[in-house]
């Protein structure tokens, strides 16, 4: 087992080192690859704008490699909606377990594309939930509130539903996302959040550069957390989520967080975006913090929300700690270590 994790690997990173090396090509007319001191201002409505947390035009957004699935979206309050997703297959040697990625600002075929292609040539059936495009949102970057972090949560649940339903094992199914789908993995992996949800939930719950703002008083662990954070991250930052990695431990959760040098924000985008890019409108969270209350319920600055009303929720918050405007890039290094170390642990919580 150990020699065939080691030939992976080193399969892997040689695919990823002729990936960085034609990358760094196309990118060398101008662009200072990993260079934090160059910063190349916004320009909205540019086909060459280039956003490291969702897809950058002319890029598509659909994930290349999937076939197209949909299921009915699981909130009442829309019944008929079909939220679209993208099912990948493992390649021959197919490992028993599958993966729920949740969009981050966008859905990418350059990141949610990207680890869903990487964990399917690793064994494992991938599906790439889509919770934006059947409710008129192409990105939540600028607006959090377009879309409710809860009903992302979810949507990730009635996939779940919809993949034991195809007859694959409740014990053996992972979610992840990058940035606000990193966000999601985390509520999916606490009881505290969408209560109704079946109390065995997702066994494993990863989580690249997640803000976390939300902190459970009283956490109930569920699932075995990794958590890949950036060094340079100035849109969710480092220090909330070290808070919730400790409450998590002490709850007794099992948790395992990385910091990738280097990394800012996006750190997991497109390939071109090498170059550091300043967004002036996107809505940072690096002072955020809400306490939720044991039955679910977000209290900030002395007031309680419930789950239904996050877009009241992100209203106050924008009184108090959101901000606007943050720098991000492509650290592709870092991308091809964080997607190695999503399969180490996948591999070591998933064996065979």
């Amino acid at each position: 087992m150990e020699l065939q994790r080691f030939l992976m690997r080193l399969a892997t990173g040689a695919l990823y080192l002729g990936f960085v090396l034609l990358a760094g090509v196309f990118a060398a007319s101008g662009a200072h690859a990993q260079q934090g001191g160059s910063v190349t201002p916004s320009r909205p409505g540019d086909s060459r704008y280039a956003n490291p947390w969702g897809p950058s035009p002319p890029s598509s957004p659909i994930p290349f490699g999937g076939v197209a699935v949909n299921f009915k979206a699981p909130q009442a309050s829309t019944p008929g909606l079909l939220i679209s997703a993208y099912l990948f297959k493992p390649a021959e040697r197919a490992k028993g377990a599958v993966v729920i990625i949740g969009a981050g600002g966008g859905v990418s075929n350059n990141r949610e594309g990207h680890y869903a292609r990487s964990l399917s040539s690793a064994g494992y059936m991938v599906l790439v939930v889509d919770s934006y495009g059947a409710r008129g949102v192409q990105s939540t970057t600028e607006d959090n509130a377009a879309v409710s972090i809860f009903d992302q949560a979810l949507d990730a649940f009635a996939a779940r539903k919809l993949l034991i339903d195809a007859g694959n094992s409740a014990d053996r199914i992972a979610v992840m996302g990058s940035g606000r789908g990193g966000t999601v993995a985390l509520l999916a992996a606490d009881r505290t959040f969408v209560r109704g949800a079946d109390d065995k939930r997702f066994v494993i719950a990863m989580a690249i550069s997640p803000g976390c703002i939300f902190h459970p008083l009283k956490p109930k662990p569920v699932a075995s957390v990794f958590i890949a954070l950036g060094d340079r991250d100035n849109i969710v930052g480092e220090a909330r989520c070290n808070e919730w990695v400790k409450e998590y431990a002490a709850a007794g959760g099992k948790v395992i967080s990385k910091v990738y040098r280097g990394a800012a924000s996006g750190f997991d985008g497109d390939p071109v975006d090498i170059r550091m890019f300043n967004f002036p409108k996107i809505e940072t969270f690096v002072d955020c913090r809400v306490d939720v209350d044991p039955d679910g319920r977000s209290v900030y600055v002395g007031q309680s929300f419930e789950e239904s009303q996050f877009a009241a929720l992100v209203e106050q918050m924008r009184k108090s700690c959101i901000r606007r405007g943050g720098s991000g890039y492509t650290n592709l290094t870092q991308k091809a270590n964080v997607t190695l170390d999503l399969i180490d642990f996948l591999d070591s919580n998933f064996p065979q």
